[in-house]
């Protein structure tokens, strides 16, 4: 472990947590809302720095990332902990649950990413994900700095609930993101997730901004997120911020605290024909009955990237263009 970064000291020995928007004041000997950020002895200390609790090497399309190098592999890691508590949450194990891990500084996941080696594979990078890889701030900001020293592309895959300052200090490191928008409700946030939607919107906003290539997730609950009103409404605020942004709409499934059954079929398929009437670029996942994945070309409808499963080939993609039509896309190879 080691001193927690963004926090100030109260009375009587209390931290002050200024990383999310929880705000967690904590005592001593307390963790905060997340539970791997904890006051000792008046100082906050990072209790996860330079621990792993699950790692492997991913196909980039799983995390999902569908413009950011297609076909690629990407190292990816996480710790326990998370700043939200989703009762639906599908990895559950890891943001609200401990277990053993392992010991990964810095330099053991530059490493091993370095090391990897596959016929016609390629590694592009590390990707902070899993888990809640904003919680984990202090073992991603410092991997990914040194991940930069060598050429590798830094992902984070998140629920964006944090503050503008951490977000502002991390984002120049950070090459893409996909940023998980529970819904686009703040009553679901607060009696879902038990936070609040307007830093996670801000974060997206942010993180485009600065020209970090974003991805959006949604997992559909049938009757809490997925009325043709709410998917409209989100869409219509993503097309705001740029209509080239996909959006991947996931398939719900029961886990931990949830009951309710799996997503119709049906409602993803309405979800993703509404959100296509604003955004170019609009993906299901967790659905293997549907394996429509193709990229598409805005233009000209040419299949730029082609998909089955998680495996990516590109077909009238070059660099960054449509070969057809010239048109630059939304694809990022650089």
């Amino acid at each position: 472990m080691r001193e927690a970064d963004f926090y100030e000291r109260l009375e009587n020995g209390v931290v002050h947590c200024l990383l999310c928007p929880q705000d967690c004041r904590i005592r001593p000997g307390k963790t905060g809302f997340c539970r791997i950020r904890a006051n000792q002895d008046g100082t906050l200390m990072a209790l996860k720095y330079g621990r792993c609790a699950s790692y492997a090497m991913d196909p980039i399309e799983k995390k999902p990332l569908y413009h950011f190098h297609p076909g690629t592999y990407i190292f990816s890691l996480g710790a326990f902990g998370c700043n939200l508590r989703c009762r639906h949450c599908q990895n559950w194990e890891l943001s609200q649950g401990d277990g053993e891990d392992v010991e990964m500084p810095p330099v053991r996941a530059v490493d091993i990413a370095r090391s990897w080696h596959r016929p016609g594979r390629r590694c592009i990078g590390l990707a902070y994900t899993y888990s809640e890889p904003l919680v984990w701030y202090e073992q991603v900001i410092e991997t990914a700095r040194l991940a930069r020293e060598h050429d590798f592309k830094n992902v984070l895959v998140t629920n964006g609930y944090v503050r503008s300052e951490p977000l502002e200090e991390l984002l120049p490191l950070i090459d893409a993101m996909n940023v998980d928008v529970k819904a686009f409700s703040d009553s679901f946030y607060r009696e879902v997730c038990s936070g609040r939607l307007e830093p996670v919107l801000r974060t997206v906003e942010r993180a485009h901004g600065t020209g970090c290539h974003v991805e959006v997730t949604c997992l559909l609950i049938p009757g809490l997120n997925d009325s043709p009103e709410e998917v409209e409404a989100l869409a219509g605020w993503l097309a705001g911020v740029s209509k080239d942004i996909p959006l991947h709409f996931s398939r719900y499934f029961p886990s931990w605290k949830m009951t309710r059954p799996p997503t119709p079929l049906e409602t993803l398929k309405k979800a993703r024909d509404i959100a296509a009437e604003r955004l170019h670029h609009v993906y299901l996942g967790n659905v293997w009955e549907m394996p429509r994945s193709e990229t598409l070309c805005p233009s000209c409808g040419a299949v730029l990237v082609r998909r089955e499963g998680f495996a990516a080939e590109a077909v009238e993609l070059e660099g960054e263009k449509c070969r057809k039509c010239e048109r630059s896309t939304s694809i990022r190879n650089d």
